[in-house]
């Protein structure tokens, strides 16, 4: 694969060593020749890095990240050489709601939506999705 949109949880996972999906994304990186992001994607990997968080046993942690921190380590990623950005430049009415399940979907349809304008593969972990994928053109790429 030449070129990919990666989704939140592949950009995330690619760039987080502690991540359990981590090895799979970050190979899947050295493998591809350009990888884009959107401010959508973006700004998922900020949240995620400096919100709260409860681990398996229910305990509450500290942000991963300070702000700083974790805009730091975005700008790295941004100025790697294999990096392009992704101007999210299609209207909401635009998305196809095929198989839109909940409100929690909408991201994922519109990076469907964007991948396929731009004739890019979306990367992805999330199997679930396939089923939002456009049978005719698939731009769908499950990570295995």
């Amino acid at each position: 694969m030449n070129r990919a949109l990666l989704d939140a949880n592949t950009l995330i996972a690619a760039f987080d060593e502690s991540h359990a999906d981590h090895r799979r994304a970050y190979a899947f990186l050295e493998g591809v020749r350009r990888f884009y992001t959107s401010p959508q994607t973006q700004g998922a990997f900020l949240r995620f890095f400096t919100r709260p968080w409860t681990d398996a046993a229910g305990r509450r942690h500290e942000p991963r990240m300070t702000t700083g921190q974790a805009i730091s380590h975005l700008q790295r990623i941004l100025a790697l050489p294999k990096h392009q950005f992704l101007a999210d430049d299609l209207p909401f009415d635009r998305v196809s709601m095929r198989s839109l399940s909940g409100f929690k979907q909408w991201n994922d349809a519109y990076l469907i939506a964007l991948a396929a304008k731009h004739r890019l593969k979306l990367v992805t972990l999330e199997r679930k999705l396939d089923n939002m994928d456009s049978q005719q053109s698939p731009v769908l790429h499950v990570l295995p």
